[in-house]
């Protein structure tokens, strides 16, 4: 079986379908009926292989959505399964085949394809759903690529913020996800961008092929503002150190950062005694041990600008004071 670093589109838009199960397999029948070239493509790059430690326990009815659960027959060596019309229906060993992705080999696949030296070592950050493919150079910027499936499941969604959050230092980073729908309740720093991995593809290609300049536009280009409530959403990048409000870009130093992240995480209201003594944020306090009087909050958020001291422009615009102590967030 030959090697190969190319696929066509379709396979590869096939193979991210795959992805999408649960357990990263599809039946050989269903395969060989439906993608019988695709199937082969794929299995010629090896991204697919033979499962050999799994077969189908059950095989879809044709009529609804329901399963008919499939039986062995020690006599004639077969599976079976019944129905009212039929009876005992025989099933052909080659249908109860499976195959499933390798997930190694299909990430180093994605390695080669986006530029990422095979030097570096793909990392699966999250239970096979979560994977850093490494770092790789477009137009100058240097990216850190990951690849993300099954978005659209809760419990995944969960474990990926976890997950990703941890890689903090790993900016600015692109995030590819398997699904063409967009996930909801993700709400990312804006130096991690979430992009379904097909947006990528050039458009009039039939073979798999990055677009560069679709990824050099997420690089270099500003998010646009979008409505919520209270005013246009706030964004800010990993660290806090630049923030997006109303359409502008603004950069605040470690103790400016400091307050801005634990105003966002506390809801966008909080008391500076509340927030010096929340338990599990030593990091914080240590950042915030000088803004214990307004004052010393009001020095904080100032920067020196030609050898004077000049007031933040997002004090008293975006952090506002409420009296008795309290601080919110004006967006």
């Amino acid at each position: 079986m030959r090697e190969t670093t190319n696929l066509s589109r379709d396979s590869f838009e096939l193979l991210l379908r795959i992805f999408e199960h649960p357990r990263m397999t599809v039946s050989a029948g269903l395969l060989q009926d439906n993608f019988p070239l695709l199937a082969e493509e794929l299995m010629e790059s090896r991204c697919l292989v033979p499962d050999a430690n799994q077969s189908s326990s059950s095989i879809p009815n044709e009529e609804d959505a329901s399963f008919y659960e499939l039986i062995w027959d020690s006599d004639r060596m077969q599976h079976k399964y019944f129905t009212a019309g039929a009876g005992w229906i025989f099933v052909d060993t080659e249908t109860m085949k499976r195959h499933v992705i390798d997930d190694d080999k299909t990430m180093k696949f994605f390695q080669h394809s986006l530029g990422i030296p095979a030097s570096q070592r793909v990392i699966c950050l999250n239970d096979t759903t979560l994977w850093h493919l490494g770092a790789a150079r477009f137009s100058g910027h240097r990216v850190h690529i990951y690849f993300v499936r099954r978005l659209s499941e809760p419990n995944v969604r969960m474990d990926f913020l976890r997950a990703i959050k941890r890689e903090v230092g790993k900016t600015p980073a692109i995030i590819l996800y398997a699904g063409r729908n967009d996930p909801i309740e993700l709400d990312l720093p804006i130096d991690q961008a979430l992009i379904p991995f097909h947006q990528l593809l050039v458009r009039d290609s039939v073979h798999f092929s990055i677009d560069e300049n679709a990824v050099h536009e997420i690089l270099s280009g500003k998010p646009a503002a979008t409505e919520s409530t209270g005013g246009i959403s706030l964004r800010f990048t990993t660290d806090y150190r630049t923030v997006y409000w109303n359409g502008e870009e603004y950069k605040l130093t470690k103790k400016q950062s400091a307050i801005m992240e634990c105003l966002y995480t506390e809801g966008g209201r909080a008391h500076k005694d509340l927030l010096l003594a929340e338990g599990g944020r030593a990091h914080k306090d240590l950042l915030l041990a000088e803004a214990r009087t307004n004052e010393q909050m009001h020095r904080i958020m100032r920067n020196k600008v030609d050898g004077n001291w000049v007031v933040h422009p997002l004090w008293k615009t975006l952090i506002k004071s409420e009296g008795n102590g309290y601080y919110r967030l004006n967006a």
